[in-house]
């Protein structure tokens, strides 16, 4: 499975530079904050942004609503990402059963997007949180829109069982409003029927075409979307797909009914067949997409039990970089320029993100340098933490940059970096200064 499930990259800064409007604080879907937005627009003061950030304001954290915090289970660099997509000064929180807009420069709540049939979902506590993953900030024919996934038990009627549905429900991100909504039913024995957290997750999108993940963390179907008609294109069962780059969507096929034998292979996201697959089947699997033509596989070989970390081509499935298994179950990051770093507890390795090609890598004996634990990385800087304190890392030679940030952001653009209070459970967006 992902990182995002055990847990995996994400995240995947889809940051764009669309300036948000805010709305009426509260605003429920559908309703008009047309106007209030563009008097809210003319009343603000314009916020600076850096490209990328060196520096962010502690003191004057905003905070997010608690669903922000998503699965809030951290080990180091083995971290959850945040259910938390960010556009310009607005953060698009989901959650199982609302996807909201937040004003950043405010913390006010500008829009609210719930499913249209609301529906019972497996409880959580406050040690696991909410275990929706992040949004997808979609642009399609010019229109952005913020686009979540519901999973959904829809109640049996007459002769019709009750089935699990899953709603992709599109926030307009320039109006707050409800933009459109489609429900897909999953296939009978899709997944385990005794399954207590079934989830649903947006992996991307590319040329218009979203792929939606079906899970119950051992079973799944992988479906592709239309966005420009709001249309299911093909779906596949009995696949896991875990990342999408390019147009590869890559996972793993489902050997057997329990799910633990595995076969990393990638589906074209136009059709659905197979384009490519592994010789060896595995188990234990975690993909990451990590840069725009790269994926990180890290597993155990299904007959031998050993472990291996490998960047691989999306388009051919070939090895660009072998890891070594002291790498598996590490966590990469793209930083939307040249870079993929990949990250665990101790370790950190930084390669060229077009052909693998090692740049860095951390820690470093002979000069005594530890290895940072990555939160973050963006337009060629890495993000961390370490016994010193916040960092920020030179993507491409590793060097430290000068001073402290203040904060180790888990999401950063150049508006704000979104990072853990002091206080347990609260996330906080912290204005960019440098």
């Amino acid at each position: 499975m992902r990182h995002r499930a055990i847990p995996c990259m994400l995240a995947t800064a889809m940051a764009l530079s669309l300036v948000a409007a805010c709305g009426s604080a509260g605003s429920r879907p559908g309703s008009d904050t047309r106007g209030s937005a563009r008097q809210s627009a003319l009343a603000a003061p314009a916020r600076r942004a850096y490209d990328p950030p060196a520096a962010f304001d502690g003191t004057r954290g905003i905070a997010l609503p608690s669903a922000a915090l998503g699965k809030v289970t951290i080990t180091g660099n083995v971290r959850r990402p945040i259910p938390v997509a960010l556009d310009s000064t607005t953060a698009y929180v989901a959650a199982t059963d609302s996807l909201q807009a937040v004003d950043l420069t405010t913390g006010k709540v500008t829009g609210t997007l719930g499913p249209r049939n609301p529906a019972a979902r497996p409880s959580s506590t406050l040690y696991d949180g909410n275990p929706a993953d992040a949004p997808l900030i979609a642009t399609v024919d010019g229109k952005t829109d913020a686009v979540a996934a519901f999973l959904e038990k829809v109640p049996g009627q007459g002769t019709t069982a009750g089935h699990l549905s899953v709603e992709l429900a599109a926030m307009d991100t320039g109006t707050r409003q409800a933009a459109w909504s489609l429900l897909l039913d999953v296939p009978d024995g899709a997944l385990d029927p005794y399954s207590t957290s079934p989830s649903a997750t947006l992996l991307g999108v590319h040329g218009g075409t979203a792929v939606v993940e079906i899970t119950d963390g051992s079973h799944g179907t992988a479906v592709a979307v239309d966005l420009r008609t709001q249309k299911p294109l093909w779906q596949k069962e009995a696949f896991l797909p875990m990342a999408l780059t390019g147009s590869q969507v890559v996972g793993v096929a489902l050997k057997d009914a329990s799910g633990i034998e595995q076969n990393v292979s990638a589906l074209d996201i136009a059709d659905g067949h197979q384009v490519w697959s592994l010789p060896k089947d595995t188990y234990g699997t975690t993909i990451d997409a990590a840069g725009p033509t790269m994926i990180m596989v890290s597993a155990r070989d299904y007959e031998s039990g050993a472990s291996s970390a490998q960047l691989l081509d999306a388009a051919t499935g070939h090895s660009a970089l072998d890891l070594g298994g002291g790498l598996a179950g590490s966590r990469c990051w793209y930083d939307d320029r040249s870079v993929i770093v990949c990250a665990t507890d101790s370790a950190t390795v930084a390669v060229n993100a077009t052909d693998g090609h090692p740049l860095w890598s951390l820690p470093d004996d002979t000069h005594h340098r530890v290895a940072p634990k990555v939160s973050a990385a963006w337009h060629g800087q890495v993000y961390g933490t370490t016994e010193n304190g916040p960092v920020i890392l030179d993507a491409r030679t590793g060097a430290d940059r000068p001073g402290s940030p203040t904060i180790a952001p888990l999401l950063v653009n150049g508006y704000v970096g979104l990072a853990l209070g002091d206080k347990q459970f609260e996330l906080l967006a912290y204005p960019t200064t440098g």
